[in-house]
């Protein structure tokens, strides 16, 4: 019953969407109150169409309902709840229906929001909108359709199963908030849209996109970070980032969608920059729908990949013709688009975004070369060239590091013009307290050039930010008679900018811990047997013995380890318990790590493998990785920034004190 629900959900969803759209269209051109009133109307019907259509699956999934031929491939009787439910978006079609679903809900929200307005601009916004979920719902209705009867005559009595990698808690709000972040960003672009059709490209459109840009960057910034995470916990690898293609296509459309972030602020603030903005809003949106080709169309192998489908050059349909209706209204607007002022300093605020949004799209456009040249030179010489992870980091950690000086420099540089002078005044402190933690760094025997640069900068970064709110402090303590009202006066007063200052708190945290659980982790296999022990680093890890457990859907064997820290008496010890996962439904093994996490570092155990002799040896993976979790401190206070950005308050403030 779910799946016949489903079914018809999504065809009615997929009618809306069209009813939509034509009203839409036609109500721009004839300036129809009434036709935009409908079209909203039907955009909103469509949306709610969407989420019963995805809950019917999950219902689908709940209900062991193996008539469908998508719950049987990635569902089965053993699995907990909780993966069922993240099967949905386990496979292709699953994925794609949730994909139009978040699409149709932010046009459903766009539509309710701007039901009563009365501009030519919002019909075409609309018609956008609508038009980037009736691409998603059509591919979903007629080519992914994960409402499919499997083809047998006798049903089966249990499921293939899902991918023992997915069967993780993160797997179950990691995608979801990685597609919210995706499918949001299709709002601005359709407001970009909206706007060159109209001819309304005043600074409204980009005052409208401010939240759902923030909100968009917000959900791509934390789905990017669990994911991350998950790979930590679930790969066993050591790591939680490894410039694997699909993660890179995640992170491509958050290095321009940052850009734009920061770009607008120009705009709102000098009227400059109007072409800049449009592509970079076009490009962002354009990255999202690149990595959904990407993971879809089987041209590069990733274990995040989803298997090789023909609809890879539906996407690429679909790319080209945003591509070419970009650039033709561009083209048509291109006297609108003329940016007002010009660039009058090097030394001022709009130079410094702008230094840092070619940092950003050097990143964005040096990952991209790297993701696509195996693609590249296996169409060219036939044979294909793969990159790994030195290549990435040779080619960006240049422009991190410059990055985080431009965020240093660039909230003390004033709009049109800075004096030199008073500018190398402002940033003198900041800079020697960087200076300061480099040179103790090297004196306690940190080694490496750019993670010295790197832990400089950071600090560099983080004081500038102190700076500006002491020097806002200072300015208020002369109305206010304590230090905190001057203090809540000033965050106030200035909320969008300390707000974005909290982010780059965030961000300089997060090099740290990157930095530093790059650059000087520690890693070691060895093999002990029960009642052995070895140490590294600052612990002893013995092995106290080995058993195996049957649990539901899986074969467990777990290493029980002990360990204490022989460098602090005084810390009780602890107990590790590394397994390797035996499925049965799949005949996959997995590993599943242990993990003991603390503000230091973490120490990280992965049992790689039981020895054939009669030992009872077990060969152990151990980790140690310095101050990883700020990695994730780091992301909760840019989340945290983002949404104070957000707040009411934050949302009217004028933009010249951003």
């Amino acid at each position: 019953m779910s799946s016949e629900l489903g079914h018809l959900t999504l065809m009615l969803a997929w009618l809306f969407c069209c009813s939509s759209l034509l009203l839409a269209i036609t109500a721009a051109l004839r300036s129809s109150s009434a036709l935009f009133l409908a079209s909203t109307r039907a955009t909103i019907s469509c949306g709610a169409l969407l989420l019963i259509s995805l809950a019917s699956l999950a219902g689908a999934f709940l209900a062991e309902d193996y008539t469908n031929q998508f719950v049987w491939q990635f569902s089965s009787r053993d699995m907990p709840w909780i993966y069922k439910i993240t099967a949905v978006w386990g496979g292709m079609d699953g994925s794609m229906l949730l994909w139009a679903s978040f699409l149709g809900l932010g046009a459903a929200l766009l539509a309710i929001q701007q039901r009563q307005a009365k501009s030519e601009m919002m019909a075409w916004v609309i018609a956008a909108a609508n038009s980037s979920t009736f691409f998603f719902t059509s591919v979903t209705l007629f080519s992914t359709n994960p409402f499919r009867y499997l083809q047998t005559p006798i049903v089966p009595a249990d499921g293939n199963g899902l991918n023992p990698l997915l069967q993780n808690p993160y797997m179950a709000i990691h995608p979801p908030m990685l597609y919210a972040g995706f499918t949001l960003f299709a709002v601005p672009f359709a407001f970009c849209l909206g706007a060159l059709a109209s001819g309304n490209l005043s600074n409204k459109w980009i005052m409208l996109t401010r939240r759902w840009t923030l909100v968009a960057w917000a959900f791509l910034t934390v789905g990017i970070t669990l994911g991350g995470h998950w790979a930590y916990l679930e790969l066993g690898w050591g790591g939680f980032w490894a410039w694997d293609p699909v993660e890179n296509s995640s992170f491509l459309p958050w290095l321009s969608g940052t850009a734009f972030l920061h770009s607008v602020m120009i705009q709102e603030r000098k009227q400059m920059l109007r072409f800049w903005n449009v592509w970079l809003i076009g490009l962002t949106y354009g990255l999202t729908v690149f990595g959904t080709f990407l993971t879809r169309s089987g041209i590069v192998q990733s274990i995040h990949a989803f298997a090789s489908t023909d609809i890879g050059w539906l996407f690429l349909t679909y790319l080209s013709v945003l591509a070419v209706g970009l650039t033709w209204l561009s083209y048509y607007r291109r006297a609108l688009l003329r940016s007002e002022r010009s660039l009058e300093s090097l030394l001022s605020r709009e130079a410094f975004f702008l230094f840092n949004n070619l940092v950003f799209l050097s990143i964005c456009f040096s990952v991209l070369w790297g993701v696509m040249f195996p693609v590249i030179s296996e169409a060219i010489t036939g044979v294909k060239q793969t990159i790994g992870a030195p290549f990435f980091n040779a080619v960006t950690i240049p422009f991190f590091l410059l990055m985080l000086f431009l965020m240093g420099v660039g909230p003390a540089a004033a709009w049109r013009r800075s004096n030199g002078r008073r500018l190398f005044h402002l940033c003198a402190t900041p800079a020697i307290g960087g200076l300061a933690i480099g040179v103790f760094l090297l004196i306690i025997g940190v080694r490496g050039f750019y993670p010295t640069l790197a832990y400089s900068l950071s600090w560099f970064v983080v004081l500038s930010v102190l700076r500006e709110l002491y020097r806002a402090v200072r300015a208020q303590r002369p109305t206010h008679p304590s230090l905190l009202s001057a203090t809540t006066s000033a965050l106030s007063k200035h909320h969008r900018r300390f707000a974005g200052a909290l982010v780059h708190i965030g961000v300089a945290l997060t090099a740290v811990a990157i930095t530093s659980s790059m650059a000087h982790k520690t890693e070691q296999e060895l093999s002990l047997k029960p009642g052995e022990s070895v140490t590294i680093g600052r612990y002893s890890i013995t092995l106290r013995e080995l058993s195996e457990e049957r649990r539901p859907n899986y074969q467990a064997l777990a290493a029980h380890l002990d360990v204490t820290q022989i460098s602090n008496k005084s810390s009780p010890p602890f107990s590790l318990t590394p397994e390797m996962r035996r499925y049965f439904r799949n005949q996959e093994t997995t590993s599943e790590v242990a993990l003991r996490m603390d503000w230091l570092e973490d120490l990280y155990i992965v049992l790689a493998g039981v020895h054939g002799d009669d030992s009872g040896s077990v060969a152990l993976k151990v980790f140690i990785n310095p101050l990883q979790v700020w990695l994730w401190v780091g992301v909760l206070i840019m989340t945290m920034g983002t949404l104070a950005a957000l707040s009411p308050r934050a949302m009217f403030v004028h933009s010249s004190e951003v």
